[in-house]
Parts: C-alpha cells; sequence; structure tokens
C-alpha cells in the first residue's frame, strides 16, 4: 500500500513536502473541507512531525470551534503527557472522558497522567477502567502491575481465562479446524466460553471458527458479544467493520472504523478504510472530507487520489474526478491503467469525447478489464 510507505518514509526522517509532487487546487480542497477539519488535520500533521507547540495551538483552537467533540481534547492531553506536562494532561482527559466516556485513549492518558504524578491508587482505577472498555490496552495492564507491585497490593491477573493461554486446547481447535472439524472445534470453544464467559478470547476464537465456516452472520453475533462487554475492543471493531464490508453493509462498518480511528494512536491507515466504508455508504461528502484530510498528509498517495477520484465520480462531480486521477496517473504512470479508464468516464460526462476514448482505449492497451469496475 502506497500510504504504508509513505508512512516508513515519514519515521525514517523524510518531510511530507519532500515526498510531495504538485499538488492540486487549494480552492477544490477548501470545497470538500470545513474550517474545523483544515485546522484538526494541519494540528494532526504537526503532532505527527512532533511539531508539539504548534499542534497544540491548533488542538486549542479546534476545541474552541467544536467543543463538544472530544477528539481535540484527547489529543491536547497526549501532547502534555509527551512534554512532561502531567496536570494539564489530566485536566485535558477529563474533559475529553467528560464529553464520551466509551473512549479509551483520554482514560489511558488519564491514568498515565496520574501515576505520572505518584496518585498511584487513582492511575489504578483509571487503568482498570481503561481495561474494562478495551481488556488488550497493554500499556494499562503493564503499569498497573507496576503501581499494585508498588503499593504491595494483590497483582491483578489480566490474563486469566485466555483461550490463547491453554496451549492443549489452541493445538486440539488448530487441528479441529485442519480436519475441516468444525462442530468439534465448537464444542471445545463453547466449553472455554462456558467457564469464562466474560473473558473476550473465547468469542473471538469462536468468531473465527464462523468465519471459516463461511457464517459472518454468527460471527458478527459474538463480535457484538465483546463489544457489549468491552466497548473499545479493537479485534472486535475492527473484525465486524470487515465483516460488515464483505457482506456489502458498509454502513454499518463506518461506526466501527470511527472508533478505531479514534482510539488508535497510529490510525492513518485506519482513516483510508473509513474513507472507502463513507464511499460504499453512499455518504461522498464525508468520503472526500476523509480522502482530502489524508491527502495534506500524504499529497501523493495513490489510493487517496483515486479514491476520491472515484468518490467525486460516483457524485457526479466530473471536473474534480478528471483532476484527481490525472494527478494519480501523475505520480505514478506505470500502474494507471484503471486511472485512465475512470478519468475517461469522467471526461466522456463532461463531453469530451476524444480524451474520453482516448483514456479508455489506453487503459484497455494496458490491459484493464472495464468488468472490473
Amino acid at each position: 500500500m502506497r500510504s504504508a510507505v509513505l508512512v516508513l518514509f515519514m519515521c525514517a526522517g523524510f518531510t511530507i513536502e519532500a515526498l510531495s509532487c504538485q499538488w492540486t487546487s487549494p480552492t477544490q480542497a477548501a470545497e470538500q473541507f470545513s474550517a474545523y477539519d483544515d485546522v484538526f488535520f494541519d494540528a494532526l500533521i504537526l503532532k505527527s512531525k512532533r511539531n508539539y507547540k504548534p499542534a497544540s495551538e491548533l488542538f486549542a483552537k479546534a476545541s474552541k470551534m467544536r467543543p463538544s467533540d472530544p477528539e481535540p481534547w484527547a489529543l491536547q492531553a497526549n501532547i502534555m503527557l509527551k512534554t512532561g506536562r502531567w496536570k494539564e494532561a489530566e485536566a485535558y482527559a477529563r474533559k475529553a472522558i467528560a464529553l464520551d466516556k466509551e473512549y479509551e485513549q483520554p482514560v489511558q492518558y488519564l491514568a498515565n497522567a496520574l501515576l505520572y504524578q505518584n496518585k498511584l491508587k487513582e492511575g489504578i482505577a483509571e487503568c482498570k477502567k481503561c481495561l474494562a472498555l478495551n481488556p488488550d490496552n497493554n500499556w494499562s495492564q503493564h503499569y498497573m502491575r507496576i503501581a499494585e507491585q508498588k503499593l504491595r497490593l494483590p497483582i491483578t491477573d489480566i490474563y486469566e481465562g485466555r483461550i490463547t493461554e491453554d496451549r492443549v486446547s489452541m493445538q486440539a481447535i488448530a487441528k479441529y479446524l485442519q480436519d475441516q472439524k468444525y462442530e468439534d472445534a465448537l464444542k471445545l470453544i463453547n466449553k472455554h466460553i462456558a467457564r469464562y464467559p466474560t473473558n473476550s478470547s473465547g468469542y473471538l476464537k469462536r468468531a473465527y471458527v464462523y468465519e471459516v465456516m463461511r457464517r459472518r452472520d454468527l460471527a458478527i453475533k459474538d463480535y457484538d458479544k465483546i463489544l457489549s462487554m468491552y466497548p473499545c475492543h479493537k479485534d472486535a471493531l475492527d473484525l465486524r467493520a470487515q465483516a460488515y464490508q464483505a457482506m456489502k453493509q458498509a454502513g454499518k462498518s463506518v461506526k466501527d472504523l470511527i472508533k478505531l480511528v479514534r482510539n488508535d494512536s497510529d490510525h492513518w491507515n485506519t482513516r483510508f478504510r473509513l474513507a472507502f466504508a463513507y464511499m460504499e455508504a453512499g455518504d461522498y461528502k464525508a468520503s472526500k472530507r476523509e480522502y482530502t484530510g489524508l491527502l495534506k498528509v500524504y499529497p501523493n498517495s495513490i489510493e487517496g487520489l483515486t479514491g476520491r477520484g472515484l468518490a467525486h465520480l460516483r457524485a457526479k462531480e466530473y471536473k474534480e474526478a478528471v483532476a484527481d486521477y490525472s494527478k494519480a496517473i501523475e505520480c505514478d504512470p506505470d500502474r494507471s491503467a484503471s486511472m485512465h479508464y475512470k478519468r475517461g468516464l469522467a471526461y466522456e460526462k463532461l463531453g469530451e469525447k476524444k480524451k474520453a476514448a482516448e483514456d479508455i482505449a489506453l487503459s484497455k492497451k494496458m490491459g484493464y478489464d472495464p468488468k472490473e469496475f
């Protein structure tokens, strides 16, 4: 994935400007972006480049523009933690939690801030709240144990009931799956779930078997069960979103992807999935907004340009579709067969018959089959 490659370049110290080719019209971007979106994504970019002071100022501005949105408050808390300002981190985290109690990240940040201030009992309490939202939050698991040891409290057994810790059962299940003895695998998993009904691992394993059996409807019921117990369980959110999209129910996947984006500090690839899900659900405006934000971060992302181009095409915004596909072709001419075809369709709708015919002919010459579209 092109965007993943760009993430690696950024981690290696390359700037966005160094990776960028010619950008599209600022007017075009402004049409799809609200003033809030512009400020918020600029702040995200600065934060990813560790320019914390200007990022913090922009998040503060975003909070004033949309005070009911907990995300800028949570990201402010994260910046305060990164810059060693524990009390301010605590205050920002509490504001975010007051707006959304099922928002895992600010709960984790609040626990961090309390523990860094040596408020161990309060920190442990917040770690437990975080684990009640997502039992696989590794940070909370790790630092809660350290705090409990410092206070000489009984250590919370976070691994009790995990089916993955039962080597004998896991080996037996793997053998049953290999031999396609799905009912035998389910019996073993059901026995585990009956013993540990509040542990998510058994439900995840059973959902996996249902997925192998192509019974996504039953798998979704297990994801629902997990999320009724742990509202921010990342694996359950991720897998349910995938299942809904595979079942052509993109609208249902959108809510899960939004929650994943908000609770994942490395959320850029999930945002690409969210942008596509919005488009599949017919919300072209939201899809274009997400793609535009991503293109501020990765200006020559083929996935971003072609995704937004397709959203424009479906929304009957043909000039904008031509602009995005032209930019994508410029950035990656060797893999542009499908881009030429879709740009050709946009040209056709604009009445530019010659350009349309040239693009569509070129796409076929490059091996693109229109049936794929």
